[in-house]
């Protein structure tokens, strides 16, 4: 039976299935329908091997999320899946559907984005206006989801951060008034280089998840 918003399942259940970008149902995605009242109080379920699940709800109001693991280059990431309706319900049930997708925002009442964040900063000796930066990312082979990565330039519109980019592999070069700069890694003492692969970190220091940091120099 296909899972929709048009066709309800019974009352006091949700269910719904998870897919990737492509529509391929995701196995072993984690559900958690969390009441929007109560403090750390949620019911869970696991997608079986049709991306689907069901979860049986009592009265109350509730919002449901997917959180998917996924591992890349010998690392494990999570990812927030993307609801097609980010409307709250209550012990009628619901029909909540899941994609994996990249990039965008996160639905209500999450914040953030579903992208990978990388923060920049300068060198002590090397003190310039960073949102004149160009920097460019070079997929590295498929990004995290199987898919097909393109090259594409970004810039730090705050001087901080680079927000929001596909989860991937990639060659990072930088450019300032057409000069190259070099890169490495943000605190370390590697040297500088003109170009640095970058793999995300599922998290630094309590600080961010999937996120990378660079420092850069003339």
């Amino acid at each position: 039976m296909s899972c929709s918003k048009e066709k309800q399942e019974d009352n006091g259940v949700v269910s719904g299935i998870a897919t990737d970008s492509q529509g391929t149902p995701l196995v072993g995605v984690r559900i958690i329908v969390d009441n929007s009242v109560l403090f750390n109080a949620n019911l869970t379920a696991t997608t079986d091997g049709a991306g689907k699940y069901s979860v049986k709800i009592p009265t109350g109001s509730w919002y449901a999320f997917a959180l998917y693991e996924k591992t890349y280059h010998g690392k494990k990431y999570n990812f927030y899946l993307h609801p097609d309706s980010d409307v709250g319900f209550g012990g009628e049930g619901a029909v909540r559907n899941f994609k994996w997708q990249l990039t965008g925002e996160k639905a209500y009442p999450l914040s953030g984005y579903y992208g990978g964040l990388v923060t920049i900063d300068n060198h002590p000796e090397f003190n310039v206006n960073a949102e004149d930066i160009e920097f460019t990312f070079t997929p590295q082979g498929e990004l995290i989801d199987g898919s097909n990565g393109t090259t594409f330039i970004a810039k730090a519109l705050d001087g901080h951060q680079l927000k929001d980019l596909p989860m991937g592999r990639y060659r990072v070069t930088a450019r300032y008034n057409a000069n190259p700069l070099t890169l490495r890694r943000w605190n370390t003492d590697n040297a500088f280089e003109t170009s640095l692969v970058l793999d995300f970190e599922p998290r630094i220091d309590g600080q961010c998840d999937n996120c990378f940091k660079i420092e850069y120099n003339r």
